[in-house]
């Protein structure tokens, strides 16, 4: 499910507005306020992604009458090398400028690197989720990074990162989503990503010292990121919306926040 278009009818009413609500911001659309002022019967409607939280507030007088329509992706493009959803040109152009810029200072990670940018929207996932295939379903900003460092020819992956518990500035990177199974009475949920699933520790912020991390003093290799846009590995847990009383049942699928890593040419290698 792509999200949401809401028409709403000419009614009149008072209240009734719809807000919505994305990483802190606010919106909110009321209709009839655009409705009421026109001199012929005219229909408004205001389209939003699936991911963002929304709210209508209470009618106070009057009827509003809507309808609303899901907006699916069936079949997504038979190229799966790029998102669906066209990117924003104005955005794409601006990263890629900046992205190039960077990659012309030699002081930019001079050894090369690994760039991350945590992704704007979410996602639905399902135990059955494979990454690579959900390129095709990038909407709006990230899209535009997607986007951007494809015409950069610069080589770039989805990655699932789980948060750990202990050590909060640590996560778990793993090329897949996975329920991680475990024996709660004899090892951890980050044990089993690392040790059952090859998960590789990562820094979700900068200035953590990997090396002081647990993962790395029993033996895990850690990957250092340079993140553009902090990750969001709060929802990523799938083992949270189980129910184990002898049997493993999945609710379907939750919304969740992959991360898009990019892989950094050392300095002379740049072209």
């Amino acid at each position: 499910m792509l999200g949401s278009l809401v028409i709403i009818y000419p009614t009149p009413h008072e209240g009734g507005e719809l807000v919505l609500r994305h990483k802190g911001h606010e919106w909110k659309f009321n209709a009839n306020s655009l409705t009421a002022p026109q001199s012929s019967p005219s229909l408004a409607y205001v389209a939003f992604y699936s991911d963002l939280e929304h709210e209508v507030l209470k009618v106070t007088s009057g009827h509003r009458v809507t309808v609303t329509y899901n907006l699916y992706l069936v079949d997504p493009a038979p190229n799966l090398e790029a998102p669906v959803v066209t990117p924003s040109p104005e955005g794409v152009s601006n990263l890629q400028a900046t992205l190039q810029g960077l990659l012309k200072n030699k002081e930019f990670l001079p050894d090369g690197g690994t760039l991350g940018f945590g992704l704007a929207h979410l996602y639905p996932i399902s135990f059955e989720t494979k990454l690579e295939k959900m390129i095709a379903h990038l909407k709006g900003a990230d899209a535009d990074v997607y986007r951007a460092c494809r015409e950069l020819k610069l080589k770039l992956s989805l990655k699932m990162i789980y948060e750990d518990s202990e050590e909060w500035d640590i996560g778990i990177m793993l090329d897949e989503v996975t329920e991680a199974y475990y024996d709660p009475y004899n090892e951890r949920y980050e044990s089993a990503l690392v040790e059952n699933f090859g998960g590789v520790p990562v820094n979700l912020t900068e200035g953590v010292n990997l090396d002081e991390s647990r993962w790395v003093r029993g033996g895990a290799e850690p990957k250092r990121i340079t993140w553009i846009s902090p990750p969001d590995c709060k929802r990523n847990k799938l083992q949270d919306i189980t129910v184990a009383l002898g049997n493993h049942i999945s609710t379907g699928f939750i919304y969740s926040s992959p991360s898009l890593t990019v892989d950094i040419p050392a300095a002379d290698d740049r072209k």
